[in-house]
């Protein structure tokens, strides 16, 4: 039983089980990685929470015979929980300091990066008749199980760094997807400019193995991505613990940059879908100045028709509305049933790899028109995160059948407009027919996801 243990004032308070990843392995108990989160765990017990991160190298380790899925990292983390109970009701145990009285196990959440950042959920699942787990927060994961029956009601962040040399296809993505797909619960994505996988953790050795070379001096430093999750890990644990949501599903306006780093923002919360990007709903979009085109993002050559915009997340197919104009203040207008909710979203990005955009951010306009004829306009202006433009370059290479491979070298990712009800003007959002889009600057293109009602 190996770890790390920050111990908070008061009594009673939540628990946070931190996981480590699936890195190089010589022996179990010699490789540390659960040292690299000692930064995470002081930071956590300053804000007043009983922090614990677990040694789980055995799970990858082939010390003890093969190792099944994540068969050992439940076992390590139901039994260091079983001594933590003791120590919590005053029982002598291997835990270092007197734990009495200090953690409430009907209140943990799980924190895990890269492969411990899938393995959480499994966590939670195996373990829910014994524990209270109220929120899951997993840093660059590795997707290793699949979540398309979704997970129990806990709200869910994930953290996708733009430069991970690791899980280069940034699986957090799709699982994001697998979660909103199952409507059970709240979530957030957060995509983390200039962040790496290993800049999580104090223990791994950057750069990161797969990294591309040219992309090492944009990274942000360790301190600064380790800075930035201590805050981001505190206010997780504020907003799930206290009103059992995410942070940023607490945000009438989604920011464009956190604790002072560029990121972009999707979030979800028990929508009602207006309008998803399909081909068959194209024609239903009515276009000034403007083209309308279905096309689909995948991560096979053959079936994506979405050009280099490049979606985070490994998709066999997804669904997007690429929206060109070539004249300033040309529009696109969505029909759509309004419902009750709070807020109206928008899911979308610019298309970073689009001539037409000039390698410049973006501004649009949103006008929401009720069935009256009521309108009310927003307008997101330019340094919008979804609509800022990602600085990559075209990369080719070669195929064995002697094709020719292009792709964008960083991600175009999707982000989220939040309008609230209450900048509408008097509109209530199940009144809503219809929602246009229009564009400023002579030309540009942008791809179109969802519109929602949360």
């Amino acid at each position: 039983m190996q770890g790390i243990v920050g111990v908070p004032e008061g009594e009673n308070r939540p628990i946070a089980i931190i996981l480590h990843g699936s890195h190089p392995i010589g022996t179990a108990s010699e490789n540390r990685y659960d040292l690299g989160f000692s930064y995470l765990v002081d930071a956590l017990a300053d804000a007043g929470y009983l922090a614990i991160s677990m040694n789980v190298a055995i799970n990858y380790s082939f010390e003890d015979g093969e190792p099944t899925g994540n068969e050992r990292t439940i076992q390590v983390v139901e039994q260091q929980l079983a001594q933590l109970e003791k120590a919590i009701h005053g029982e002598e145990t291997a835990f270092p300091v007197d734990l009495t009285g200090k953690g409430d196990l009907d209140q943990v959440v799980l924190l895990g990066h890269s492969r411990g950042g899938c393995d959480i959920f499994a966590v939670a699942e195996a373990l829910e008749q014994q524990i209270g787990v109220v929120g899951l927060l997993s840093m660059a994961p590795s997707k290793t199980v699949f979540l398309e029956e979704g997970v129990a009601d806990l709200p869910v962040s994930i953290l996708l760094p733009q430069y991970d040399g690791d899980v280069t296809m940034l699986d957090g993505a799709t699982m994001f997807e697998d979660i909103r797909n199952n409507d059970t619960t709240t979530a957030e994505l957060i995509y983390l400019e200039d962040g790496n996988h290993g800049g999580f953790s104090t223990a791994l050795v950057r750069p990161d193995p797969f990294g591309r070379p040219e992309d090492l001096d944009k990274i942000m430093s360790a301190a600064e991505q380790q800075a930035f999750m201590a805050q981001y890990a505190v206010d997780f644990m504020d907003a799930v613990t206290e009103d059992h949501t995410t942070p940023m599903n607490q945000e009438a306006a989604l920011p464009d940059t956190l604790y002072g780093r560029p990121v972009v923002i999707r979030t979800y919360n028990h929508e009602k879908t207006l309008f998803q990007a399909q081909e068959q709903d194209a024609s239903k979009v009515t276009a000034q100045d403007a083209t309308v085109k279905a096309v689909h993002f995948s991560y096979v050559q053959q079936e994506n028709t979405a050009g280099m915009f490049n979606l985070p997340g490994s998709f066999q197919t997804y669904g997007l509305l690429q929206l060109d104009w070539q004249k300033d203040g040309a529009s696109v207008t969505i029909p759509v049933q309004g419902t009750a909710g709070t807020a109206l979203r928008i899911d979308l990005a610019q298309d970073s790899t689009s001539a037409a955009n000039g390698q410049q951010d973006l501004a649009l306009s949103v006008t929401v028109t009720d069935r009256q004829g009521k309108t009310a306009t927003v307008t997101f202006p330019t340094g919008t995160a979804p609509l800022r433009h990602q600085a990559g370059e075209v990369v080719s290479y070669d195929n064995w059948d002697g094709t020719v491979t292009q792709f964008y070298s960083t991600f175009t990712p999707l982000g989220s407009l939040l309008i609230a009800e209450s900048q509408l003007n008097g509109i209530k959002l199940e009144t809503v027919q219809s929602v246009t889009l229009h564009f400023t600057g002579d030309s540009g293109t942008i791809m179109l996801r969802q519109i929602a009602v949360q």
